[in-house]
């Protein structure tokens, strides 16, 4: 990796702020990037993609559901 991973969270903290439901994600060295699960069963589970491939879900998740309110 080229850098930290960086939390983007949602909703159900149970207003505990845990913040237990994120997505981290970090770039790797050399191009693309690592997508992870914060909860504790996810340790250890990575999602890798290129630029152009989490660019592309980005985009067709967007298409599909909207940006969030």
């Amino acid at each position: 990796m080229s850098g930290p991973y960086s939390k983007f969270c949602g909703g159900g903290t149970d207003n505990d702020g845990n913040m237990e439901d994120c997505i981290t994600i970090a770039e790797l060295a050399g191009g693309g990037y690592v997508l992870g699960d914060s909860k504790p069963e996810g340790t250890g589970r990575e999602l890798r993609m290129s630029a152009s491939e989490i660019t592309a879900f980005a985009e067709g998740w967007l298409t599909e559901h909207g940006p969030a309110a």
